[in-house]
Order: structure tokens, then sequence, then C-alpha cells
């Protein structure tokens, strides 16, 4: 399986601090008025709850011990103000960053797609789809949670815990010696637990990308695993999967309880510390009783807000994790194809021209110095502007590679590819691509409308002009016939319609596109004879006057182009007119004589 993105997309050398700064300043501060506000509420919150701590000095002593009527509906209706004030300052600080995080989240992924889309092709195809999003995914509620575990903690339980220990510091100093002592060493404690959590949780990113991953092949290739019988041998791959998830699951639940009898144990020891000393204090020191209740209520409301920051270290640091990752996807250097960098392209006719182009995806090198594994191989020819040149070899002889190239998905690894005589290195990618319509073998179609695959792209394009190009396409009559017309789902992947079907949209989107320079990539392939036959007609219409590359598997169907290049492992071996290489008796002459004999049988 491909090495998950989670596990590439890192920023290790930065600690958690540093990150978490970054995050304030990159992120946090575009939100400091709104946190700003909700720090308010949380102080009032906080101080509400040392409030009612405080007035319980009063509470025993006027109320139960002077049984003074007064006090007693003071007390009860001060209590009742608080509360209220209390539970509404609440509210509105859980509201105010329930709505900061969400406009994190929407942030955070805005700008990460947008950084996907100047990423190439090279990257992105080599990361699972599933893993792509569940990084995404992880990556900005990480930011949201990092935040608001800063904010909730520094405002909420640091603000309350602070509050009450003022309140029994004014009951009894010397009794608040030993939370204040018991504090720090409870932190310094936790922090050793710390050691093991950032890896198990980048683990556990790493392992809920392939879980999806597994999901989205089984719902994609359902087809398939069923007609394989593909069932055992799939659940048993996701089903170790789901084991090393749940024992990291496990491990990560570890680490989060680890503090729980940390933090009851030494709680338990101050309380009854207090206990012991504030009875003594009571029964033979002559101190009200009041004074004694108001410090152990204290002591008491101030165990929820330090267990909440004790156990605050583990979840920050998981989230810390996808912060990083977040900030290792954002900090990779733009591809300089995709950068927006390079010149413009000035279309003058639309020639094409490779010379001695070499090309490997790979760029690890062998021995030699040389690129390892080359596609293509010092390939020069020529596409005449406004003509046909057809592009024949057996598979692998890297026919679809040339059409990449074109449109610079790729840059050559030696050599030069030269459009109306402008190096395509030189030039802006996004230029270049303006005039150029594409069409595949395997036809993508998004998870939209037929009229919003057939538009795709362009935004401005009206419901009569997309009619046109399906017209155009032989594909207006299937689309009519749909229960929705043009606005009918198309599914995921196109799956609610035929290859056939998906294969004329595709055709349909380059028509409306109508750009000079033509690439089809054997757009013929997946329609029966019949179709091939009313489609080809069509492209030859439309191929008039623009510079088209195409590639076709069936011979027969470029014997008119203007030019037919038969490569063979990523060479030019022959170029000329069909009657010209037929003549020749080479590679052309070979694959054609071979594919007629294999048509002329099966008829």
């Amino acid at each position: 399986m491909t090495q998950p993105i989670s596990s590439r997309i890192s920023v290790a050398s930065e600690d958690g601090q540093k990150v978490l700064q970054r995050l304030l300043l990159d992120t946090g501060r575009h939100y400091i008025g709104r946190y700003a506000l909700a720090f308010f509420f949380m102080a009032l919150a906080a101080g509400s709850t040392a409030l009612v701590a405080y007035m319980m000095r009063d509470l025993i002593n006027e109320v139960f011990i002077n049984q003074s009527r007064e006090w007693l509906i003071f007390i009860g209706t001060a209590v009742m103000a608080i509360y209220l004030v209390k539970g509404a300052s609440m509210y509105f600080q859980m509201i105010i960053m329930a709505r900061i995080g969400n406009a994190i989240v929407a942030d955070v992924q805005n700008r990460m797609f947008r950084r996907l889309l100047e990423e190439d092709v090279g990257f992105v195809q080599g990361q699972p789809s599933a893993e792509i999003a569940a990084v995404f995914g992880n990556n900005a509620n990480s930011a949201r949670q990092v935040l608001n575990l800063i904010v909730t903690g520094a405002g909420r339980d640091v603000l309350t815990l602070l509050s009450l220990l003022v309140v029994m510091v004014i009951q009894d100093p010397i009794m608040s010696l030993t939370m204040i002592v018991a504090l720090p060493v409870l932190a310094f404690l936790i922090e050793k637990m710390m050691g093991r959590v950032r890896r198990v949780a980048r683990q556990q990113v790493s392992l809920t990308a392939d879980f999806l991953n597994y999901v989205r092949e089984t719902a994609q290739g359902f087809r398939i695993v069923k007609a394989f019988r593909m069932e055992e041998d799939l659940g048993g791959r996701i089903g170790s999967t789901i084991d090393d998830l749940r024992r990291t699951a496990d491990k990560i639940a570890i680490y989060k309880a680890r503090p729980v009898p940390l933090v009851e144990t030494i709680g338990g020891i101050a309380v009854a510390l207090v206990i012991f000393y504030g009875g003594y204090r009571v029964i033979e020191q002559g101190q009200s009783p009041g004074e004694f209740f108001s410090f152990v209520t204290a002591l008491l409301l101030a165990y929820e807000p330090a267990r909440k920051l004790a156990n605050l270290r583990v979840p920050l640091e998981a989230g810390l994790v996808g912060v990083r990752m977040m900030y290792g996807f954002l900090d990779r250097p733009p591809s300089k194809r995709e950068a927006g960098a390079g010149e413009d392209f000035i279309f003058k006719a639309g020639e094409v021209r490779f010379e001695d182009v070499s090309f490997s995806y790979d760029p690890a090198k062998d021995h030699d110095g040389e690129p390892d594994t080359p596609v293509l191989r010092n390939l020069t020819f020529t596409a005449q502007a406004g003509k046909t040149t057809a592009l024949v070899g057996a598979s692998g002889a890297g026919k679809s590679t040339v059409m990449a190239m074109v449109l610079r998905f790729w840059d050559p690894t030696a050599g030069q590819i030269r459009i109306d005589n402008q190096n395509l290195a030189d030039l802006s990618s996004a230029t270049v691509r303006e005039t150029k319509a594409y069409v595949v073998q395997d036809a993508y179609l998004f998870d939209g409308t037929v009229g919003d695959n057939i538009r795709a792209g362009l935004t401005d394009a009206t419901q009569a002009d997309i009619e046109e190009a399906a017209k155009r396409a032989e594909a207006h009559a299937f689309v009519s016939a749909l229960s929705q017309g043009y606005e009918t789902p198309v599914g995921e992947l196109g799956s609610l319609l035929s290859g056939g079907q998906r294969q004329r949209i595709a055709i349909a989107r380059a028509f409306l596109r109508n750009a000079p320079i033509l690439l089809l990539d054997e757009p013929t392939s997946a329609l029966d004879a019949h179709s091939e036959d009313a489609i080809q007609a069509t492209l030859a219409r439309l191929s008039e006057g623009r510079t088209t590359l195409v590639i076709a598997h069936r011979l027969s169907t470029v014997r008119a182009a203007d030019k037919i290049v038969a490569m063979d492992e990523g060479r030019a071996v022959e170029q000329g007119r069909h009657d010209e290489l037929i003549a020749k008796g080479g590679l052309y002459a070979k694959l054609y004589d071979l594919q007629f004999g294999i048509e002329r049988l099966s008829a």
C-alpha cells in the first residue's frame, strides 16, 4: 500500500511550544476580539464560582449558627443571582467558542485545499485520495481543538482555579499552601508521562487514513470485489488495520487515564490534610466553622478545574500532531509548474514541437547518471499547427505521457517542448492550459449533474451552450432521456451512467471549451462501433483548423491524420502519412496489419 501522506507531511523539527506559538499568531490572532469576549464571560463564570465558595462562611456563621433570617434571605437571593449570571456567561462563552472553532475549521480547510490545488500532478497522484481527505479533516479539527483547549484551559479553568485559590488564601493562608504546593508537583509528574503521546497520536492518524482508504476502494470497486470473491481477503486486511487502530486507541486511552489516579491521590491527600488541620483549628484554636467550610468548599470546587488542567496535556499533545502536519503541508514549497511562475503563453498558430525530449517519472539515478526507467527517450516530432497528428504504438510506448507533458503536468528530464516556438518550461502552466481541451480514455466525472460536468471550469457557459456541445458530442439524445435531463446527478465517479455515456459527456466538455489545441487520448475507447463512427465524424469536424494530437486504439480511425508518429519504447521510430508508412513496411504497417487481421477475423 502507498506510504500514507500523514507519514510524510510533518514538521518534526518544531517543538510543541513553537508550533503552538505559530498557531496562536497565525490563526488565533484573527479571532482575538471574539476570544477576548469569550474570556470575559469565562471570567464572570469563574468569579461566580469563587463568590459562592466565599459566601459559605456567612452561610454557616450567620444562618446556621446565629440563625439570622435577614442573612438567609440575602444569601439565598444572592446565590440565585450568581448562578443566573454564571449560566448566562457559560452559554455565551460556549456559543462564541463554537463559532470561533467553526470559523477556524473553515479557514484551515480553505487554505489547505487552495494549497492542494497548487500541487503538481505527481504529488497528488502519489497519495490515496482517502488519506488526503482524512489528513485535511484531522488537521483542520486539530487547529480548532488546540486553540479551544488553550483558551478554555487558560480562561475557564485557570481563572476558576485562581479565583478559588484567592478565596482559600483569604480564609486561611497556611492551609492554602497545601494546594499551591501540590499543583506544580502534579504538573511535573504529568509532564513525565507525555513522552509517547505524540508518536501514538501520529500513528492513529495514519491508521485512520488507511482504514478510510480501504473503505473507499471497496465502495468504488464493489463489483470487482464481488466478481472476484475478494470479501475474505479484504475483510482480513481491513480487520488487521482495525485491530491496529483499536490497539492505538487503547494506548491513547491509557495515556489519558494515567493522570487520573495521580490527581485523585494527590487531591485526596490535600483534602485529608486540610480536614486534619482545619478541624484542629476549629477545635483547639477557636476558628469559626464558617471560615473552615468556606475553605473546604473552595478546595472541593477547585478540584474540577485542577483535574481538567491536569488532563489537558494529552489532548493538547495529540492535537499538536495534526497542527504540525497542517503546517508541514502548508509549508511545502509549491511546484514551480503550478505556482503561477513563468511568462504568459502567447498563442499564435498552435505548432507543438518535441525536441530530443527524454523523461522519467522516477527522479532516481542509476550508476551511469541517467534517469532511471525513462518513459520517453530522445523523442523528436512536430505537430503542425491546424493539423491532426496521431500517436500510435503498443501500450507503454509513452503516448499518454506525451499528452501529459503538452499540458505541462511534467517537465522534460532533457530536451525541450516548444509551442509556437516558446519553451514550455518557461511558460505559465495556467495560460498554457487555457488553449487546450483534453479528453482521456477513462472519462472522469465529478459528483454533480450532467450539466455541471459538461460546464466544468466554464462557469459563464449558458444552458444553450451546454446543450449545443452535447449535441455535437452525440450526447444530447441520451441526456434528454434521463429522469432530470441535464440536472440528473451522475453519482460518484459517474457511477450512475454507463461507460459510453460518461465518455460522451467528457467529449461534450471538450466541445464546449472550444480550444485551439485538442488533446484526444483514445477518446472513443469506451464506445461501441456505431457510436464511435458517429463521434469520429464529429471529432473530424471539430479538428478542422485546430492543432490536434490524438491517440487511437483503432488504427483505422487515424488513417486520415495529417501525420502519424509510430512510437516504441518512448521513441518516435516512424513518422508520415498512412500510405507512406504502410509502404515502408515498418512498425506502423505491422501494427496495422495485425489489427486489421484481428478485426477481419472478428467480423
